[in-house]
């Protein structure tokens, strides 16, 4: 196995490292709207399918594994901007209190980027240089 082969089974681990903390996020912490539920539900599915995919299924695979972690910039993206919309309307009317849940709020939607952006983004950034220099 080459080093570009072990970077492969690398991304195709932390895909399913990715995918079993974003599934457990309606599962710990359930939203009040089930469709948000379910939407974090499907992302997991896929990025759980993207790992073996990537490894195991040629270009085929890492195009999937590719349009799954964009997938989840999206999400994330969708997620952080709700959060910290949240966060602007709590800081505006709840004065210190919201000040002080408004800034946890900004906090969290950080942590939802990291999420949702760490491992994909650098999966995407590989799969962009092997694919160029191919």
């Amino acid at each position: 196995m080459n080093v570009k082969d072990k970077k492969l089974v690398l991304f195709g681990a932390l895909n399913l490292v990715q995918g079993a903390l974003v599934g457990a996020i309606p599962l710990l912490v359930s939203s009040r709207a089930p469709h948000v539920d379910w939407v974090l539900g499907v992302a997991a599915i896929l990025m759980l399918v993207a790992g073996p995919a990537l490894v195991l299924g040629g270009g085929w695979g890492r195009r999937f594994a590719a349009v799954v972690c964009l997938l989840h910039w999206v999400i994330g993206l969708a997620a952080a901007a709700l959060v910290a919309s949240s966060a602007s309307y709590l800081y505006g009317i709840y004065g210190r209190h919201g000040h002080a849940v408004g800034s946890l709020a900004v906090v969290m939607a950080v942590v939802v980027l990291i999420v949702f952006w760490l491992i994909p983004g650098h999966e995407l950034a590989y799969l962009r240089a092997r694919g160029a220099a191919r």
